[in-house]
């Protein structure tokens, strides 16, 4: 008998959607995963901590990343 090859299951595939919190400098950053876009900046580690647990636990689109208009650009620091 040769190799067998593993079968994926599709909901531990790959594009799976995460969110984690990243610090750039004096900002923190909620990251989307697999697309490594940010969603948003903020100045506080807890807002951004906040924000990713909530889009963990709520996933707006399910397992498919968050649109481009939806995410902010670098330069919008949430207070």
């Amino acid at each position: 008998m040769g190799k067998t090859r593993l079968m994926r299951n599709l909901k531990t595939s790959k594009y799976k959607v995460t969110y984690f919190v990243n610090q750039n400098g004096r900002r923190w950053e909620v990251v989307e995963f697999p697309t490594n876009d940010v969603v948003r900046s903020f100045r506080r580690k807890v807002d951004a901590e906040m924000l990713s647990e909530h889009l963990v636990t709520n996933k707006p689109f399910g397992d498919t990343p968050l649109p481009k208009f939806l995410k902010g650009s670098l330069d919008n620091v949430e207070y």
